[in-house]
């Protein structure tokens, strides 16, 4: 059975990288620094739309935060709708709430200012108030026939890599399960990593989501899809969030780590939808969804024993990442160097204050925590890792994350 599994993974995988050689994936334009999320909403603005829907959570509306932002959109006489009903990991309802206030509203674009959350709702809902595609009738792979409204978007965390990604995840509520829509057609158009914005994120939620860009460079930098270009940009992301990330989650006012986190975590998820993830996601979408946990801390939490799992089959791929880290010697082998980076990714969780373990998390949720993992991660398109997991060998990794 686990040989049928594999060859089937590698046969989907297969097919998802040809299908992905003949399909043109859009770069979003991409401002940059301290407020370049006003330039953005100038940009919009020259693009000639008239009313503008902003995708965001009441928080961000509280915070003034979104008013920060669209300023320059209302200063030019562009009409400004907010829909600030998206919370973590938002589910079809909030999503359909969206596409109706888009619709009666008469918007033309629509504007994502917030965390990943906001970022994924805020595609789905454009593509669909733009278009005849119910969210549940897109679910999967390339399955957009056509475009939406334009999606323009804000990060205020520096994590998910939403905004350069061809990915949204919706929550189905019914089965606690997360459903994927993944096609070209969902990059943005533009988008601004203002560190201005993201300077009074806690420093839990930028530990988790500069853990959750960690996963997204680690995975793609190890994926068998990786070519030169994304493995310099997942490189390069590793590189940036182990020089800054414990800084920015001491000091969330130091507008040069926040920025090189925004930086980050765009590298990343500008490599990740080409080359996928791996069996960190696969197990965290399913522990977030059973656990109700963060995604972020989620990753967090396994990635260091997914590096574990790695170690005697992808030790040249893990030396690599070490590297970049500025993790171990040149002279230490591939073997040595690869271990230190575990050990590296693991003293980098304990600095910023992540935990070891799942709160929540209890033994009978295992088996199923397991079978939706797995199935995720051999399933359609199987994830491309370096080194297939066997269901002992996953339900192991599970129990290590139980709470004592």
């Amino acid at each position: 059975m686990h040989l049928v599994t594999v060859l089937y993974s590698k046969f989907m995988g297969l097919l998802s990288r040809v299908l992905m050689k003949f399909i043109a994936l859009p770069a979003p334009l991409v401002f940059t620094g301290a407020g370049s999320s006003a330039a953005l909403c100038n940009a919009i603005a020259g693009f000639g739309h008239k009313r503008v829907l902003v995708v965001t959570d009441k928080m961000l509306v509280e915070l003034g935060i979104v008013a920060q932002a669209t300023k320059a959109l209302e200063e030019q006489g562009i009409g400004v709708e907010v829909y600030d009903a998206i919370l973590p990991d938002p589910d079809f309802a909030q999503v359909d709430g969206g596409i109706q206030h888009c619709r009666t509203q008469n918007c033309d674009a629509v504007l994502a200012i917030g965390g990943g959350s906001s970022l994924d709702a805020a595609k789905i809902i454009a593509l669909s108030a733009g278009s005849d595609q119910a969210p549940r009738d897109v679910l999967g792979f390339f399955k957009v026939s056509q475009r939406g409204l334009p999606t323009y978007c804000v990060p205020t965390t520096a994590g998910t890599g939403s905004e350069a990604t061809m990915v949204s995840v919706i929550t189905d509520t019914a089965s606690s399960t997360k459903c994927f829509i993944v096609d070209p057609k969902l990059v943005p158009s533009a988008v601004a990593l203002d560190a201005s914005l993201m300077t009074g994120l806690p420093p839990a939620i930028t530990a988790a989501t500069g853990m959750d860009a960690l996963t997204h460079a680690i995975e793609s930098a190890l994926s068998r899809e990786a070519n030169d270009e994304t493995r310099q940009k997942a490189l390069t992301a590793v590189s940036m969030i182990f020089n800054n990330l414990e800084a920015a989650v001491k000091d969330g006012t130091n507008l040069q780590t926040r920025e090189a986190m925004a930086i980050a975590s765009y590298y990343a998820g500008s490599a990740f939808t080409i080359t996928n993830v791996g069996y960190v996601h696969g197990l965290a979408h399913q522990l977030g969804a059973l656990c109700h946990l963060p995604h972020g801390l989620a990753n967090a939490l396994f990635l260091p024993h997914i590096l574990d799992f790695y170690l005697d089959r992808a030790a040249p791929e893990l030396a690599r990442i070490a590297q970049a880290a500025g993790v171990g010697q040149d002279t230490d082998s591939d073997q040595e160097r690869a271990r230190k980076l575990v050990t590296a990714v693991r003293e980098l969780k304990s600095n910023i204050g992540m935990p070891s373990h799942a709160d929540g998390l209890k033994e009978e949720m295992v088996s199923e925590l397991v079978s939706r993992a797995l199935n995720e991660s051999h399933g359609l398109y199987g994830y491309p890792v370096p080194k297939y997991m066997r269901r002992k060998e996953c339900e192991e990794i599970v129990r290590k994350l139980l709470p004592a």
